[in-house]
């Protein structure tokens, strides 16, 4: 048969007040903050991949996405004074009219394949907040 001990209120009180005891609770609550620390920042910096049909089928959304496509070359407008970005992106399927703020990039023009990340806002337009450009395919190797 087994035996169980009654803890005495002065062992208890011995056994919470040891040295161990105290150091396990700061290394318990040491790996929660890392944890949550992690799992905040990952869920911060995930952004899903979608197509602009996508984008336009889901709506206008508080989610942050990014979209890809290639620009089309008549529909920039580019306004220095306020560091505003307007132009169009199409890919096989359609077209999307996005806004960026923030400086133009030196490789921006009609044809080069950009990565949008923002939020698809309720007028129909995409508010980019990062933009990547690709290599142009000027870089690939000669075949």
């Amino acid at each position: 048969m087994v035996e169980i001990q009654n803890v005495t209120p002065n062992q208890a009180r011995r056994l919470f007040s040891s040295r161990r005891f105290k150091i396990l609770i700061v290394g318990i609550l040491v790996a929660l903050v890392a944890g949550y620390l992690v799992f905040s920042a990952a869920r911060g910096s995930a952004a899903y991949y979608m197509t602009i049909e996508e984008v336009k089928t889901q709506g206008a959304s508080e989610r942050t996405v990014r979209v890809t496509g290639n620009v089309v070359g008549e529909s920039i407008v580019w306004e220095p004074r306020d560091l505003r970005l307007q132009f169009e992106i199409a890919d096989d399927v359609g077209r999307l009219l996005a806004v960026y703020h923030g400086s133009r990039l030196d490789m921006f023009r009609d044809g080069a394949q950009v990565v949008l990340e923002g939020r698809y806002s309720p007028q129909g337009v995409f508010e980019a907040c990062t933009m990547l450009l690709k290599c142009p395919s000027k870089y690939e190797a000669a075949e």
